[in-house]
């Protein structure tokens, strides 16, 4: 019990600056706690806007992440991209062939030319929304093109082809992003879990093409049925486009993933893909792609048009497609493990013959008035084809190029989409059994590049081998 001796006054002046010196304490300490708060905040809208903490990311959210990302991704290209196969049976043919030719253009000028740009500038997840926004646009177009009607030529034609340019704007950068999308994932998976990134690949790989054949086998399959029970089309085409923005809003909660690597340059693909042509064998082997794209154009263009609506009704076009695309994915497995066995060259003639029959029924079996459902024949070989040009024939490209995947894989999405507007381009002035002859030549050029291809590595990798 020791009391303070001094008088009531003089305590009251020694206790004061205390007092101050205690306030400023507390001010400054909630100061500097409330900028400590408003810079949490600050980095926190940072961190929204460029991308995440990949650091505290677990496996499971990244796995929950992907499949949310992918499943998304596959409802908004299943829905939107269905006017590409029903567009020649609903529109105006010039309208639908303009159309569908300017899509597989703008698509190579946008994965050439826009793309990497567009990743820069608005990061992996702003690329994905932007392209899934445009295929909307595409879907939409579609959509008024449909509602105005044939009779409204020009009108149809403007709209379509606008829509058109917008869905290749989208699918080049789309494409881009989702490759680099499914890349980070698997980096930072590996990175996490340690699992060699080759079964890592392989397993998001698998996931991702299972839920994308079914949403495009779904929604074509969906498209016959509204026809079936006599739903008007362009409300069909309104049901789609809606399911489409959706699907693209509900992606806006994945997550804002890094690019790895620096910024691409914008001339990064055209320098890739140019590098490659001094060597023969990348023209050599353009038979594959170029049969295929020109075959694909033919099927869902004239045939589709001419004999598939007709005969068989609306309905049918979009069911045939899901047919010939579940065929594909179940026969490129199949053609995986026997080109293992008995070799690619052997698989790249099966995918030539099956090509090389479509146009050959035309002259051959005086194909296909009055052929009903046999058409169906003409389907299943192009299934086969698709599935030796999804399997093999992009095999071949990585083993004959394996030091420049870049440029190869540039190279074939450039043949491929060529092809593609040609035969739509071409189909607006030629006859059947012309477009059938082209067919068939490039699809008898295909092996013959081939074995040129090979001879021509085969003598290049001779002398480097004596040398060593």
């Amino acid at each position: 019990g020791l009391r303070d001796a001094r008088s009531p006054a003089t305590r009251a002046r020694c206790a004061a600056p205390r007092a101050r010196r205690t306030g400023r304490g507390r001010a400054v300490g909630l100061g500097g706690r409330r900028q400590s708060e408003a810079m949490a905040r600050t980095s926190e809208a940072r961190q929204l806007l460029v991308g995440v903490d990949e650091d505290s990311i677990t496996p499971q959210e990244l796995r929950s992440n992907f499949r949310w990302f992918a499943i998304n991704f596959a409802v908004n290209h299943g829905v939107v991209t269905t006017p590409l196969v029903v567009a020649t049976s609903v529109l105006y043919h010039s309208a639908a062939y303009t159309g569908n030719a300017l899509l597989n253009i703008f698509t190579v000028l946008s994965a050439f030319l826009f793309a990497a740009p567009a990743v820069n500038v608005m990061g992996l997840k702003g690329s994905i929304l932007f392209g899934m926004l445009f295929y909307c646009a595409y879907a939409g177009l579609f959509c008024v093109a449909y509602f105005v009607g044939q009779e409204q030529r020009t009108a149809q034609l403007l709209l379509f082809a606008s829509g058109s340019a917008c869905g290749g704007v989208a699918a080049g950068v789309l494409w881009t992003a989702q490759g680099s999308y499914f890349a980070r994932t698997v980096d930072l998976l590996h990175q996490k879990e340690g699992r060699p990134r080759g079964e890592l690949t392989s397993e998001l790989a698998g996931s991702f093409a299972s839920m994308y054949l079914g949403c495009e086998v779904l929604a074509k399959v969906s498209w016959s049925l509204l026809d079936k029970l006599k739903v008007t089309g362009w409300i069909t085409a309104l049901v789609f486009t809606s399911i489409g923005v959706v699907a693209m809003l509900l992606q806006t909660r994945v997550l804002a993933l890094s690019t790895a690597g620096p910024p691409a340059k914008w001339t990064a693909k055209i320098k890739a893909a140019a590098a490659l042509w001094r060597d023969p064998c990348v023209f050599l082997l353009a038979g594959i792609n170029l049969t295929f794209g020109f075959s694909a154009g033919f099927m869902n263009g004239y045939i589709n048009g001419t004999y598939a609506k007709p005969q068989l009704g609306a309905f049918a076009v979009p069911m045939l497609a899901a047919f010939t695309a579940l065929l594909a994915a179940m026969s490129s497995k199949l053609f995986g493990v026997l080109a293992a066995k008995v070799g690619k060259a052997k698989i790249v003639v099966v995918g030539s013959l099956s090509f090389f029959c479509i146009p050959f029924c035309f002259f051959a079996l005086s194909c296909c008035d009055d052929w009903g459902w046999w058409l169906m024949v003409l389907y299943i070989l192009q299934g086969v084809g698709r599935a030796v040009y999804e399997s093999t024939g992009k095999g071949v490209f990585a083993d004959f190029f394996p030091d420049d995947a870049a440029g190869a894989f540039a190279n074939n999405m450039l043949q491929n989409a060529t092809a593609f507007a040609a035969c739509f381009f071409l189909s607006d002035y030629l006859k059947g059994p012309t477009l059938a002859a082209i067919a068939m030549t490039l699809s008898l050029l295909t092996p013959l590049g081939y074995y040129a291809a090979y001879r021509i590595r085969r003598s290049q990798e001779t002398p480097a081998a004596s040398a060593a």
